[in-house]
Parts: C-alpha cells; structure tokens; sequence
C-alpha cells in the first residue's frame, strides 16, 4: 500500500471517528435535555434520537437502550464531580467547621443539578445498575480519600468493618445531599450538615487514635 493509501486510510479512519464521537456526544446532550425536560419514564429513544439528529440504528450504534445512555449520563457526572467530592483532602479534614463548609457545597451543587438527580432516581428504579454504580462511586470515594486520610485507606476485606463504616458514612453524605437538592425530608434543616460534619470528623479521629498520627490536609 502506498504512502498515499496509508494517509488517505488514516484520514478517513479519523473522519469516521470523529463522526461517532459527535453521534455520541449529540444523544448524551440530547438524552439529557430530554430527561430533564420530561423525565426519564416518559421519554423514549426515538425522542432522543429524533433530537440528535441522528437514526434510531445510530442510537444503538452507541447504546443498548435508554438506561444504558442514562448510566453514562450518571457515571459523566460522577467523574466530573470527583474533585468536587475529594477537595476535603487538601483542607484540615479534622476541623468541624472545615468540613462543614465542604459538605455545604456538596448540597448546593446538588440544589444546582437537581432535575438530573431526579432523572437518575427514576433510572435507578428501573435498572438495577444504577444501584451497582452508586455503589461503585462510594468505593472509589473511600479509595481516593484514602490516599491523603489515613482512616479512610482501608482495605475492603481485611477491614471489612471499618470499610463499611466508611462507606456508610459517605453513604450519607451523599444521600442527605440528594434529598436535600429535592427539599425531602429532614435533609432540609440546617442542622443535618452539622451532624454528617462532626460524624465525619469523628470517624477521621477514632480510626487514628492508637494508630499512626493523622496528618491534615
């Protein structure tokens, strides 16, 4: 094959690429402006698709179906919270009030995306995978926290009880903020952040008494 095939190839080969890539970008904005608008039980891929511009074939070029593109959805906006999640390493993860404030903003971002919420809430209880990658999503949380705080650096089987410990108090934090964005429940009084702050600190503080001493962010 010629230089010139090679080039050419390769140039179509990326021209192709591309194209998928804008396909999928397209019906993941698409999805999500549907969702919100409507809901995620009333909207179909055929909606979706008609939206992007694109075939229903195309749609399942790129997803298996409307909650496969819902649980991208979900793990894009996991992603892109991470370090919104994990920015309490780099303060004094010890202070009351250090904490406090972090877990305020977890609320107010959570107030400011709370129609996509209210999508994955119906996704989640439709599909089952929606529940395996919030799982996922708190393990990832324990891991990455753990890398700067020595509580929460943990291993799944030999310390089990201390890992599930932590994963239900992330848990928590997680899920009070959920309901918090949809006004539900005591989530709503200003006192909740307080209890989920000190609930913090103490877990950081009891795992580090007889152990190796804990060094703030």
């Amino acid at each position: 094959m010629t230089a010139v095939k090679l080039a050419r190839n390769s140039a179509l080969a990326a021209i192709q690429q591309q194209r998928k890539q804008s396909s999928r970008e397209r019906l993941l904005a698409a999805a999500a402006d549907a969702f919100c608008a409507a809901g995620y039980f009333a909207v179909s891929v055929e909606e979706i698709a008609l939206n992007a511009g694109v075939s229903r074939m195309t749609f399942y070029r790129h997803f298996s179906g409307k909650a496969a593109i819902a649980l991208d959805l979900f793990r894009e906006n996991a992603a892109k919270s991470m370090p919104r999640f994990t920015c309490i390493v780099e303060r004094d993860y010890r202070n009351i009030d250090m904490v406090a404030a972090w877990i305020a903003e977890l609320f107010e971002a959570d107030r400011n995306s709370g129609q996509l919420l209210r999508v994955f809430i119906q996704a989640n209880a439709q599909d089952s995978e929606f529940t395996e990658s919030a799982q996922e999503l708190i393990g990832t949380l324990i891991s990455e926290l753990g890398k700067v705080i020595p509580a929460f650096a943990i291993d799944p089987v030999s310390q089990r009880r201390q890992w599930l410990e932590a994963w239900l108090l992330i848990y928590e934090i997680l899920d009070q903020s959920n309901h918090a964005a949809r006004g539900a429940g005591v989530a709503t009084d200003p006192l909740i952040i307080e209890i989920l702050a000190t609930r913090f600190v103490r877990f950081v503080m009891d795992k580090c008494a007889g152990s190796a001493p804990c060094v703030g962010g």
